[in-house]
């Protein structure tokens, strides 16, 4: 078995190195869970890993991690680490590390650790168990590959229930069930090749293995549910919710003082999301029934802090003394679809608010005040959510944003000197999703500010200034007509460049736009499809003005490049002394076969000689 494995891990070293020109950093030679369900609240989960470490950079791989919390304790640990056929290094349960979970301190989840190390080429092995009790929502979830560069010789994971007991699973591979005194689910995942990470590529759990698993009726923390649908789920989870949302007298006041006077919902809504962002904080807590009841309101109004369902609750317990009806939801950040068939609120990992308006439906980020009320952020927009109310859970989807707002603009006015510096003055200009990194941007501190804006451009500039950050963050939720509400940010700045032209004898060569950000396209071939999910416009507008003394040799032609993946329209007009250059880059959104990716290359460098063409000026 040794031999084979060890010509396995030979054979995947060479498809690494001869495809895909890298190398392999690590293999997982075993990777091994096990979870036993002896009773509707208690079971034990076993783990046992075992990989080649072949790349320093790739130590983490070899890393144990295991979380705990009222729910779960670690009952036994084991680890070593081998180096040329001995064991140089062994470790136990009281050798590892433990460190709180968030909530400075008043967490009850904990997550200990070990992180061996060796001189590479080196081996891990590690074997722990962890005692469930007080129930389960959710079987431990199996993703034994997630890293590039790291191949899987061998995984299996095993669910073992009492006989009868229902599941829901979602996996890339269907498991052998042997039904007896028990019912056992087995996953068997063997010779998974490494992968190599690309831009825009499809989502891993395409094609790596994973394995999620729930029962279909639980006791979880003295409470008891059915989770056969999102109806069933959601009534449990608006259930832990029934005690919560009680406003203290103290906070009725406060409600009252801030939306005195008010007779509109959005009038109110926004004050009292000013209020929330100015007098809370988000922290990520687990605490209450596995992190899945929220605190009170009257606890965030005391501390000044909670969780995204604690203050998700806190808001909507303002709302309602408001007389506004809001609607919790769930929703998983990563992934815009959820799992069929796997109604569990374990695939979920945020929770929101929403208004139902009129004309549309309003969506609250309470962890992050900061963002514009209404917005719905990339990580929500286009999102399959569960709404919680009486009645149950219900799914619904987040409405996409039209790609014809997502837009941003970089508009600078150059004044060139006759050494080739030139005084700079800019603004940028940044619609829906770009505007995201840009929230709270006035209060970060000026080196990040600098990187920001002048990171990817072509220069060195000097003397950088912010002049104004303006934004529509505070205007109204939904435009009267029903049109789409648009976060929309300008920053104005100003900056000297010493080299924005290159000066050689009589000649100055000037590139038409030092400020565009350059297509990624450094790979000759392409190992995975193509994926642009989302259509996005970025247009350049340089205006140039030439120094005295100087007249156009040569000046680049206006045109248009395009392909299937987008297009660059490139307009160039000249006006006395003043040379305008717009670029408007438009890149489509949708999936493309690998084999034409040399068509996206051929694309992303004709861009990239477009946007770094040269104007010559000569002496007169």
């Amino acid at each position: 078995m040794m031999k084979k494995k060890s010509a396995l891990i030979a054979s995947l070293l060479f498809i690494c190195t001869a495809v895909y020109s890298q190398s392999l950093n690590a293999v997982i030679e075993r990777y091994e869970a096990s979870f036993d369900m002896s009773s509707p609240t208690s079971a034990t989960y076993n783990v046992h890993v075992r990989v080649n470490i072949l790349d320093a950079e790739a130590s983490d791989i070899g890393e144990a991690y295991i979380f705990t919390d009222d729910f779960r304790s670690l009952t036994s640990f084991s680890a070593r680490i081998e180096s040329g056929g001995k064991t140089i290094k062994k470790y136990k349960l009281t050798d590892l590390k433990t460190a709180p979970l968030g909530g400075g301190g008043i967490s009850d989840a904990t997550v200990s650790y070990v992180q061996p190390v060796a001189p590479v080429p080196y081996t891990v092995e590690y074997s722990y168990e962890v005692a469930f009790k007080n129930g389960f929502i959710s079987f431990p979830s199996f993703i034994p590959l997630s890293d590039p560069l790291v191949a899987l010789v061998d995984a299996r994971y095993t669910i073992d229930v009492p006989a009868g007991t229902e599941i829901m699973y979602e996996s890339s591979e269907e498991p052998a069930v042997e039904k007896g005194k028990t019912d056992k689910y087995t996953w068997s995942f063997s010779s998974v090749e490494p992968y190599v990470y690309e831009h825009m590529m499809p989502g891993r759990f395409e094609f790596l293995p994973y394995a999620y698993a729930a029962p279909k009726a639980f006791t979880y923390a003295k409470t008891s549910g059915v989770q056969d649908g999102w109806e069933s789920s959601g009534l449990w989870l608006y259930g832990l919710q029934k005690d919560v949302c009680t406003a203290p007298a103290e906070l009725s006041a406060k409600v009252a003082e801030l939306t005195s006077g008010m007779q509109d919902d959005r009038q109110k809504i926004n004050a009292l999301y000013t209020y929330l962002r100015e007098s809370t904080r988000y922290v990520s807590i687990q605490l209450g029934i596995g992190g899945l009841k929220p605190f009170p309101a009257e606890q965030v109004m005391k501390t000044g802090f909670g969780d995204c369902k604690a203050l998700s609750v806190y808001m909507q317990t303002m709302l309602a003394e408001a007389g506004v009806k809001s609607e919790y939801f769930i929703v998983d950040t990563d992934r815009s679809d959820l799992l069929d068939g796997l109604y569990s609120v374990g695939q979920m990992n945020h929770a929101m608010l929403c208004v139902p308006m009129q004309k549309d439906t309003l969506w609250i980020e309470c962890t992050n005040p900061r963002l514009p009320l209404g917005y719905r952020h990339t990580d929500i927009a286009g999102h399959e959510v569960v709404l919680i109310g009486p009645e149950g859970g219900k799914k619904v989807r987040a409405r996409q944003y039209p790609d014809s707002l997502r837009i941003s603009k970089e508009s600078v006015s150059v004044v060139l000197n006759a050494d080739g510096s030139a005084s700079c003055v800019g603004s940028r200009s940044l619609k829906l999703d770009s505007v995201e990194p840009y929230v709270g941007f006035s209060s970060l501190p000026a080196k990040t500010q600098f990187n920001a804006i002048m990171g990817a451009n072509a220069l060195n500039p000097a003397d950088f200034n912010i002049i104004s950050v303006n934004d529509n963050f505070n205007d109204w939720i939904l435009m009267e007509d029903g049109e789409e509400y648009v976060p929309q940010m300008k920053i104005d700045y100003s900056f000297n460049a010493v080299d924005y032209a290159k000066v050689s004898g009589e000649r100055m060569f000037v590139q038409l736009n030092p400020f565009a950000k350059q297509l990624y396209s450094d790979r000759k071939a392409r190992i995975h499809e193509y994926v642009r999910r989302r259509c996005s416009t970025i247009m350049d507008c340089v205006s140039l003005t030439i120094p005295e003394g100087y007249a156009i040799e040569s000046i680049p032609q206006s045109g248009t490049i395009e392909c299937q993946f987008g297009e660059l329209n490139t307009a160039v007009l000249v006006n006395g002394n003043t040379i305008s250059v717009t670029q408007t880059l438009k890149l489509h959104p949708g999936r493309y076969p690998k084999e034409e990716y040399a068509t996206y290359r051929t694309f992303a460098k004709d861009v990239s000689k477009a946007y770094s063409s040269k104007i010559v000026l000569i002496k007169k």
